[in-house]
């Protein structure tokens, strides 16, 4: 391997232990906040609302933290809470009937079962808060889902004064909607700690049944996938609120399990991502870049790769896919991540990813630093050791070898310094 090569790495290696991976004293402190503070406001959510007391026994984590692709800061979590229909989940007017709307998104259908569930006995004391949950074409409501947990939430809170104790510490609690979530902001200002936790309401499936026209990597261990009460904001709101949002988090996993550099990779570009600022290129489409990599190199041995090599080619392919303005779904092809993106806005995104790609082939390897770390990261790195020390090494890679005389008087020299 070249000398250029290794300096790639170095930096990109160190960039990522000092301003990207999670460092343990933030890890162990917000996991262990987290896990008490939902353990307790979960148990009086329970206490709320019989219906999610008896059918929410099911938590999954979700995103960048339990998929090991967190950048910088543990600040935020994701649950989803599995809300389990009091019917069976076969195909059918007698259990559900799933219908493809747009590419990435169901319906729902639920006939007889529900139309049946005042006659049951647990009706007033339990099931009365389904009433609401369909239309009068029978579809299940994704807003009226999510109304319902909105409102436990802020029952719970209510019952709870707006905050918890972990450990003789008190934290206080807030809460805002955020699109199928509602999160919960936990704060102690004295000690500086905030902390996200999103938590999403969602419908779980099981395999064999799985949704027309999506990809299944056919995995017994991998059998779990879920509908989210996700809008989708081309669509009128009507159809909006019939619409849920395929997720198929398990099957993800299993895809990128084992597979040595790709997480680091994933972090790096992300990081990337956000100092250059494209905002719009949610943190799920960095991921689907790399699924769709997986796929097509189809070697494990590929992410054994030096992180430098990797980062290049996976900054190669983000640069590809926002210069034609297209991110496809990896689960179903006609889905457009991107698609909703305004052309002028990915045009001033590949420009500068582009910047990123000309540096990289040039080997100009302080401009790096610029495009994954903030001015004030800059500025420490630069005083950092690491890159005074690397600094003289450069000049001694690129003497010319072959130069013997040269190199032997000055050998005395470089090794005084």
């Amino acid at each position: 391997m070249s000398g250029k090569r290794k300096h790639i790495d170095m930096y990109l290696g160190e960039i990522f232990k000092e301003f990207i991976s999670l460092k343990d004293n933030d890890l162990k402190k917000s996991q262990e906040v987290f896990n008490s503070v939902f353990e307790q406001v979960k148990q009086k959510m329970e206490e709320q609302c019989n219906y999610f007391s008896k059918y929410a026994k099911q938590v999954l984590y979700a995103g960048s933290v339990y998929d090991g692709i967190k950048v910088s800061k543990l600040d935020e979590f994701d649950m989803n809470i599995v809300i389990r229909l009091p019917i069976n989940y076969e195909d059918g007017e007698d259990g559900i009937i799933l219908e493809n709307a747009q590419p990435g998104f169901v319906k729902m259908k639920i006939i007889r079962p529900f139309d049946n569930l005042d006659k049951q006995k647990d009706w007033e004391n339990c099931h009365k808060v389904t009433r609401d949950w369909r239309d009068s074409d029978k579809y299940l409501l994704q807003n009226k889902f999510r109304q319902w947990l909105h409102s436990i939430i802020q029952k719970t809170l209510n019952a709870m004064n707006n905050e918890v104790t972990v450990n003789g510490v008190k934290y206080e609690l807030k809460y805002k909607s955020s699109g199928p979530a509602y999160t919960l902001n936990i704060e102690n200002k004295n000690e500086s700690f905030y902390l996200d936790v999103d938590l999403v309401p969602v419908i779980r499936f099981m395999l064999p049944r799985w949704p027309k026209g999506y990809r299944n990597i056919d995995d017994d261990k991998a059998k779990d996938w879920l509908v989210v009460p996700k809008p989708n904001k081309a669509l009128n709101a009507k159809e909006q609120n019939q619409c849920w949002r395929l997720s198929f988090q398990e099957q993800e996993r299993k895809v990128m399990k084992n597979l040595k550099q790709l997480k680091v990779v994933i972090r790096l570009v992300k990081k990337l991502r956000d100092v250059l600022g494209l905002k719009y290129i949610a943190s799920y489409y960095v991921k689907t870049l790399f699924l769709w990599k997986i796929q097509k190199i189809n070697d494990d041995k590929y992410w054994e790769n030096n992180i430098g090599l990797i980062f290049k080619d996976m900054i190669d392919e983000f640069y590809l896919a926002v210069d034609k303005k297209c991110i496809p779904y990896f689960w179903n092809e006609q889905n457009n991540l991107i698609g909703a993106i305004k052309p002028t806005i990915l045009k001033v995104y590949a420009d500068k990813l582009n910047d990123v790609l000309k540096s990289i082939n040039a080997n100009d390897l302080d401009k790096i630093p610029e495009y994954l770390l903030t001015s004030e990261e800059l500025e420490t790195f630069k005083k950092s050791e690491f890159y005074i020390r690397l600094q003289v090494i450069p000049v001694r890679l690129s003497m010319d070898s072959t130069d013997s005389q040269s190199s032997q008087s000055k050998k005395s020299d470089n090794s005084k310094l």
